[in-house]
């Protein structure tokens, strides 16, 4: 047994509820569980009940055992003194809040053994993705449905930290753009190298210079540590300007190039490519917030982000190391990737920020304008029927892999929940 079951059970009532009676010989009349808290507190509020005579409305609390109020603390935490019913798969124990005892309702004689066999055969599958062999059966609106809802939980998480990080840098929004399209950057590989660039080189510093190519480049190559060798006039170039911008705003230590990782990378992606495309596209947009939030129609801001870098770096992938063929931008998958994870979280933020639901819009069109993507994780959905028209597809299809099939949450799942049905 285990409470994601007892959850589901009690959310959608599935259980004989024809004449339920607490432990305390009181009958029970449920006219609504409550809605499915998943943060702290107790698990359902806004719940409504009738004991005996009496109509409720209030928090439920789902436990295996009663005694695991006790185990888990709840005694002692101050939102749990309004819940109205205990809910328990075995009744063990009696609660008290404040001396009062919590009606409990015991649920093992309630419901079908089989619904729970089910359950057990289902999630003890050794299948990746649960519903493998049984997704076909269910309509695409049902399927649809649940990567819409994965879809907005994603975007909700992205937006969440971006929130986060506004508050920690005094609601400037140029300051946290900068931070947050810097670590996309630097993928997974040296994503980590380009958050800690952000903090050595404040956005506050860096706007001062954008307006000039090389200076905008010495000062993001500088602080990465890839100007103390001069292996070339233009390296040799950057290094003096640096050493000058250095001292005049009063730079912290610079980053050691061994920071940054090489390994398994084409060198379309090496980290000296990907901070000169990021000083392209900084020195182009020095207000690039503001440009993302005037700019309302999505071919505008796909085609005016693409920039060009500089001349150096259109023949050169290192300090010293030339290109094969000429580049003027950054690769198509780069790009859009920078859409997906960087440009749409950012209007979803601002979106919840200002209440302005025409950026969560924007958001979503950017990520059905976007090509799919194709990975390991949505490369598992295809053989089930299930691909990808576009990046929101392929977004919504990572989301419900990563929170959902990995975790084995199927209950939380609308797809698990009518397979189960």
């Amino acid at each position: 047994m285990d409470e994601q079951f007892l959850h589901y059970i009690w959310k959608y009532q599935k259980f004989e509820s024809g004449q339920l009676q607490l432990s305390n010989a009181q009958f029970l009349k449920v006219f609504y569980p409550g809605n499915h808290n998943h943060d702290s507190g107790p698990d359902f509020e806004e719940a409504r009940v009738k004991i005996d005579t009496i109509e409720w409305a209030g928090q439920v609390e789902i436990h295996i055992n009663s005694s695991d109020w006790l185990h888990h603390n709840h005694q002692h935490d101050p939102s749990y003194k309004t819940v109205i019913l205990h809910v328990v798969w075995n009744h063990d124990k009696e609660i008290k809040i404040d001396d009062e005892v919590i009606p409990t309702l015991e649920l093992k004689k309630l419901v079908d053994p089989g619904l729970f066999k089910k359950y057990h055969q289902h999630i003890k599958s050794t299948d990746e993705i649960l519903c493998a062999s049984q997704i076909a059966t269910l309509s695409s609106l049902q399927i649809n449905s649940m990567l819409d809802r994965a879809l907005i939980e994603r975007l909700d998480e992205k937006s969440s930290v971006i929130l986060s990080n506004l508050k920690n840098h005094t609601n400037d929004w140029e300051n946290v753009t900068y931070r947050t399209i810097a670590v996309n950057f630097g993928f997974s590989t040296n994503k980590e190298s380009f958050l800690r660039l952000t903090e050595i080189l404040p956005f506050g510093v860096l706007k001062k210079v954008l307006h000039n190519r090389k200076s905008t480049e010495a000062l993001l190559f500088g602080q990465s540590g890839f100007l103390e060798e001069s292996s070339d006039h233009y390296q040799k170039e950057l290094k003096s300007e640096f050493e000058f911008l250095r001292k005049k705003f009063l730079l912290n230590e610079p980053l050691l190039k061994s920071h940054w990782k090489y390994g398994k990378l084409r060198p379309a992606n090496f980290p000296s490519v990907r901070i000169s495309q990021l000083s392209a596209l900084l020195h182009s947009r020095p207000q690039l917030f503001t440009f993302l939030i005037k700019t309302s129609h999505i071919e505008d801001i796909k085609n005016k982000l693409l920039v060009d870098v500089g001349a150096y770096w259109q023949l050169h992938y290192d300090f010293g190391k030339a290109r094969k063929k000429t580049t003027l931008k950054m690769g198509e998958n780069s790009f859009q990737n920078l859409l997906i994870n960087s440009v749409a979280p950012i209007l979803v933020a601002y979106s919840k920020f200002t209440d302005e639901q025409r950026y969560m819009d924007r958001a979503v069109e950017i990520l059905e304008s976007v090509a799919a993507e194709s990975n390991r994780i949505t490369k598992k959905w295809d053989p089930l029927g299930i691909k990808s028209k576009s990046a929101f597809d392929s977004q919504a299809l990572i989301q419900l892999h990563e929170n959902y099939c990995q975790r084995r949450k199927c209950l939380q799942c609308n797809i698990g929940v009518e397979i189960l049905k």
